[in-house]
């Protein structure tokens, strides 16, 4: 079993990697009842007053504390973990040290406690973890942060192979390429559905894909998390053989590119009529 990928049905992980598993879907369980709650709030309080609005920053805080933690867990190549005990401390290190752009900066006593809350709960979590307990986590897909070094190296690679710039690309920027389709995002989403699109790149033997964004972190990841969404920057899909592209525009566009393309039009017989127009 390879550690880095999902584990055979009922085969149980090793314990590191399970511990790193564990916390990872953590991070996500977390995030999802914060936001929810964020919604219920938002939905139930037609008034905003201070102590409405001094409860929704905090549970802002703790899912953007929780989201930070997240991403700096998945730069850890879970094939390089050491031991258990070595693994809990760096998932612990990872809680207490995790940052970006939504964590950083002056907050308010409100903010800055819930921030510190969380990443308490992640460590007592982290550290509650019991060897027996471990044998029964369940795998979640393969998500990775790429390294500086790995973006560098992956992005001249896709600006050489499908005519990238600097800036946006097609249908925003000039591409004399054949095979190169927009279309309006909100129809694409309809017509060509995640679990669709998947499909389509499972049975071309295609289990992995890297998600490229104009800014934040950037994967490897496993096709099970394949969603090419813009997301406040714009974002590129594609794998290894790089005969393929997805992009999807902060102009509400999604575009297509290379065998995927075919695919696309066979499945979508009108798709002529949901071309993005500037």
């Amino acid at each position: 079993m390879r550690l880095g990928g999902n584990n055979l049905e009922g085969a149980p992980m090793e314990p590191a990697f399970a511990l790193h598993t564990a916390a990872r879907r953590y991070c996500l369980d977390q995030y999802a009842f914060w936001h929810k709650q964020m919604t219920d709030i938002a939905r139930r309080e037609a008034d905003a007053t201070r102590e409405i609005l001094d409860s929704v920053a905090a549970i802002v805080s703790r899912y953007n504390v929780l989201n930070a933690i997240r991403i700096e867990l998945e730069r850890i190549e879970p094939a390089k973990l050491n031991g258990l005990g070595d693994t809990r401390k760096l998932l612990i290190l990872a809680g207490e040290l995790a940052d970006d752009i939504f964590t950083q900066g002056p907050t308010r006593e409100v903010e800055r406690k819930a921030t510190e809350e969380e990443r308490a709960a992640f460590a007592a979590y982290i550290r509650s973890l019991s060897l027996s307990s471990l044998s029964e986590v369940a795998s979640l897909p393969y998500r990775r942060v790429l390294t500086d070094e790995e973006s560098k190296s992956i992005w001249p690679r896709f600006r050489t192979q499908w005519q990238i710039g600097d800036g946006y690309w097609y249908p925003l920027a000039d591409c004399t390429l054949p095979d190169v389709v927009a279309f309006n995002a909100s129809a694409f989403e309809v017509e060509m559905p995640v679990a669709r699109l998947q499909s389509i790149l499972t049975a071309h033997g295609i289990s992995r894909v890297w998600e490229l964004r104009e800014f934040g972190p950037e994967y490897e990841q496993d096709i099970l998390l394949f969603e090419p969404f813009y997301n406040g920057a714009e974002g590129y899909w594609s794998s290894a053989e790089l005969d393929w592209l997805i992009y999807a525009s902060h102009e509400s566009s999604v575009t297509v590119a290379g065998w995927l393309l075919h695919e696309l039009k066979m499945a979508w017989p009108s798709w002529k009529l949901e071309e993005w127009i500037f």
